[in-house]
């Protein structure tokens, strides 16, 4: 859930058999003028051993994504009912992971009690915890059913940048991560 996937980088998969998606704003989900959806992407599914810029963590090619566009492409956020309606976008299309590398800092019963449904039906949802450098909560990360991930340096210090509370379950690289971004670059 995202600004949408640059389907045309040579270091994503472009298979619609592999790759699904969904725009909830006037532009393809296929496309990102943005460029933080097909980063995130390139993180998680760049495709390993093609002699191209990056790897993903989950590198053969095979790994199914779901892509549904919430931002436009100036990235800047929607509205809550926006969000509750793409997790139950992805749910419905079989997702077993979501991933939101978004937040706000305002709670919603709304947002939480659906983030709970969704997670309840099997879905594991994982949500970025932040990028104030604060110990507020950002949601969804916040939810108890979202998995709130944390950002670290390359020496595993906490990232400056990122938030930390009581919900930040884990933390991962979120300095200098080089990934695809649209047009062909990385």
């Amino acid at each position: 859930i995202d600004t949408g996937y640059d389907i045309n980088h040579p270091d994503l998969q472009s298979s619609t058999r592999i790759v699904t998606g969904h725009s909830q704003v006037g532009s393809s989900w296929a496309e990102d003028g943005h460029g933080h959806g097909t980063h995130v992407a390139g993180t998680v599914a760049a495709i390993g051993g093609n002699d191209q810029g990056v790897v993903g963590v989950s590198r053969n090619g095979q790994l199914k994504l779901h892509i549904v566009k919430i931002f436009g492409n100036d990235g800047r956020w929607t509205r809550t009912s926006d969000l509750i309606r793409a997790v139950e976008n992805c749910a419905a299309a079989g997702a077993t992971v979501v991933n939101m590398s978004l937040g706000s800092n305002y709670f919603s019963q709304t947002e939480s009690d659906t983030m709970a449904r969704i997670f309840n039906q099997g879905v594991l949802l994982v949500a970025a915890a932040g990028n104030n450098g604060t110990s507020m909560k950002s949601y969804p990360a916040s939810y108890p059913s979202v998995m709130s991930v944390g950002g670290v340096d390359s020496n595993n210090n906490k990232y400056s940048g990122s938030q930390y509370n009581d919900q930040v379950d884990i933390a991962a690289p979120g300095v200098g991560v080089l990934s695809t971004v649209p047009g062909g670059r990385y």
